[in-house]
Parts: structure tokens; sequence; C-alpha cells
């Protein structure tokens, strides 16, 4: 299972390569800003994904190029748009109300690289639950903000964890 683990890890680890200064430790209250930025950040997401925003998310969310779970790659904002849209539209059909990811494990890595790895619940419009589901991300921040890299599905009792 931690094969696959690893390339998200990756993944982040060669978007951190830095100048010497990204590279320095972050200090207490840098990596607690950081990470409030982030739980803001997926605030967010999960609001517009919930709701089938797949304009907000294309603009806002997600880099492109997005390497998708399968290690294929989207290259343009309306291929990430049209991706989460279809997406969306399935999970609509069969009564998605929403999404949300109550454990949250937010691993900064750098000031502009992180991984968020945790346990993912996606409900009904009656409130009963759709599934949960094991979601890691890694994100870059850009000068536009956090930005969603890749996600990969596993196992929603694992999840990358940072000390």
């Amino acid at each position: 299972m931690t094969r696959w683990l690893t390339a998200p890890v990756m993944v982040v680890a060669l978007l951190a390569m830095e100048t010497p200064v990204g590279a320095q430790p972050l200090d207490a209250s840098t990596r607690q800003a950081l990470r409030a930025e982030l739980d803001a950040f997926f605030d967010q997401y999960y609001a517009w994904y919930s709701v089938g925003a797949a304009d907000e998310i294309s603009r806002h969310a997600y880099n492109v190029p997005y390497l998708r779970g399968d290690g294929s790659a989207l290259g343009t904002q309306d291929e990430v748009r049209q991706w989460v849209a279809d997406a969306w539209a399935r999970l609509d059909a069969q009564g998605y109300g929403g999404s949300d990811m109550p454990d949250r494990n937010i691993c900064v890595l750098g000031v502009s690289a992180a991984i968020v790895s945790g346990r993912g619940v996606r409900s009904r419009k009656d409130g009963s639950v759709f599934g949960e589901y094991g979601w890691t991300y890694t994100l870059v921040k850009t000068t536009d903000g956090w930005r969603i890299v890749s996600i990969v599905g596993h196992d929603p009792a694992l999840a990358v964890t940072c000390s």
C-alpha cells in the first residue's frame, strides 16, 4: 500500500525544490499560519465541490497541469473544468449531497509545498453517508494561492502524516 503513496510525495518533493530560502526550516508560527491557510482552502474546496462549482474549482483550486490519479495529466483549465463537471454529474445522478474531509493531516513541507491526507466523507442529499474514502492531495502555493497538483485515492484508514 505504501508504494502508491510514494507518487504524491515525490511530486511535492520535486515541486518543493526552491531557492535556498525556501529550503530553510519554518518557524512554528509560519508553519501554523500555512496550516490555517490550507485548512481554509480545503473548507472552500469542499464547499465548491459539494455544489458542483467546476468553474470555481478549475480557476481557484487545481493547478494546471493537474496530474490525475492514473498518472495522466490535464493540461488546460478547460480540461480540468470538464473533468470536475463530469465527475460531479456522475455523483449527482447517484443522489450526491456533498463532501468533506473531517480528518485532515496537513503537512506543510515548505512555504510553497504541502500534503493533505486523510479520511473523506461523501454524503447523500438526505444526509446519509454515500461513502468514506482516503484522499491524499499534493499542493503547491503559487502567486494565486494554494493549488492542488494531484489527488490519490486510498484506504480511508490510511493517511500520510507528518511530525
